[in-house]
């Protein structure tokens, strides 16, 4: 399970792979990508991308181009359908949510004729 700011990372870094097979990226791109969010700081950016590499999410190489860090990152299988995990999850969610609405409602209709009846 990832958390907020690994999902978010991981939704930028699906964009910019997206059609491709590896991309370049920067911590600089993610980390002002991210700004607006939240606060990532280099080492908080560097546990995250090794995070979702254990995960099998990406394939991360880093390397240094003119002097500044770069992350050379290509999606792995379960990278690619991070999309479709997303959007499964949220339909789960509001399947959940709407039975539980339900049962709450068949559970006060049964209430109500209960004390009617006592």
């Amino acid at each position: 399970m990832l958390t907020f700011k690994e999902k978010y990372v991981m939704e930028y870094v699906y964009q910019r792979c997206q059609g491709k097979k590896s991309c370049l990226i920067s911590p600089r791109e993610i980390i002002s990508h991210a700004a607006d969010k939240y606060v990532l700081y280099n080492d908080e950016l560097e546990k995250i991308m090794t995070n979702l590499s254990y995960d099998n999410y990406i394939d991360l190489v880093k390397s240094d181009k003119q002097g500044a860090p770069v992350y050379c990152v290509s999606l792995k299988i379960k990278g690619e359908g991070f999309h479709r995990e997303i959007s499964n999850g949220k339909r789960t969610f509001w399947l959940l949510f709407a039975r539980t609405c339900l049962f709450a409602a068949v559970g006060a209709i049964i209430g109500c004729i209960i004390r009617l009846f006592l």
